[in-house]
């Protein structure tokens, strides 16, 4: 596995990093933001953060497969959270970098609009963009709830003159059909593989690349491989000037404060669970060691914050 702390270190210092890390909240063109919208300033990099929505849910099992259906209620109340319903968030990045407008990760798409998802476009408009303006699409994995904003209501790109960036190990393992006809009919899994094909059946060859860990992808956007959860699962280093962000992605997904307190336990999403185990916990001593700003998916809105160690374990702590 490449993560290392030197790994994280090399790639900030790819995008010409130096100095204290810092995260700096800034008003939207002098006003307050719209709901479902929070910018950041990375240095001259600037990250909003775009909610997709959420997703609630009855909890009748056990999130995680390491967990009891008790120990994961416990863990909820200990967060001051409900023992017996919970609700998954979604948070994708436009990226102001370089001169271009990058889009991380795309949200669950128009197709989830009426379990409460599915609002990434809305709030991409709302935030000022167009989907035409967007100049890149990087991906971090192939789940449903990353990719399903690439394509519109219609079956067409969502952002039609975008270049889309995707892990190469993931293309791999999700393309490949030995690979999905190892899956059960109808599980899941199986599902997952045709969604990816569906998804990406839509985006023009040309429009497609496939990068490798440890590469700049756009300007001061450096990836990092942090597998698991997914065979390519994909972090980045966003880093400019004194300025970095560690964007974890699915690191800890789901009810993801949890798995943050419970860095131990892997979720049902989780695909290599002690792989996402082993990836969690040296990224984490990583961001705690160094103080270093991150922004997770599943984290609460704004899911802007620091990582500490708490125990065994570790606490998020997000920005004020």
């Amino acid at each position: 596995m490449i993560l290392s702390r030197r790994h994280v270190l090399a790639s900030a210092a790819a995008a010409a990093l130096s100095g204290a890390a810092s995260v700096k909240p800034v008003p939207a063109q002098n006003a307050p933001a719209p709901v479902g919208v929070h910018r950041t300033k990375i240095g001259d990099i600037e990250v909003t953060v775009l909610s997709d929505g959420a997703r609630p849910g009855k909890l009748t099992a056990s999130p995680s497969r390491s967990a009891t259906l008790e120990q994961f209620q416990d863990a909820l109340a200990a967060d001051r959270l409900p023992r017996d319903e919970f609700a998954s968030v979604f948070h994708p990045l436009a990226i102001r970098t370089g001169g271009k407008l990058v889009v991380l990760d795309t949200g669950n798409g128009p197709r989830s609009l009426a379990a409460g998802t599915g609002r990434m476009a809305a709030n991409l408009a709302a935030a000022g963009f167009d989907p035409k303006q967007v100049d890149m699409v990087i991906i971090s994995h192939f789940h449903g709830d990353h990719i399903g904003g690439l394509v519109s209501a219609d079956g067409a790109p969502a952002f039609p003159n975008a270049e889309v960036k995707v892990p190469l190990d993931e293309w791999n393992y999700w393309l490949d059909d030995v690979n999905m006809n190892k899956a059960a009919e109808g599980s899941n899994l199986r599902n997952a593989h045709g969604n990816v094909r569906r998804v990406f059946g839509a985006i023009p060859g040309k429009n497609l690349t496939k990068f490798e860990s440890g590469k700049e992808v756009a300007p001061g956007i450096t990836t990092l491989a942090t597998p698991g959860h997914t065979p390519g699962h994909t972090s980045f280093v966003i880093a400019s000037g004194s300025g970095r962000l560690l964007v974890q992605a699915d690191v800890t997904s789901g009810i993801a404060l949890v798995f943050v307190r419970h860095p131990d336990w892997f979720g049902g999403g989780d695909m290599d669970g002690p792989m996402a185990v082993a990836t969690r916990r040296k990224l984490y001593d990583m961001l705690a060691a160094e103080k270093m700003p991150v922004t997770g998916y599943h984290l609460p809105f704004p899911a802007l914050g620091q990582i500490e160690k708490s125990g065994n374990g570790y606490r998020f702590v997000p920005v004020a």
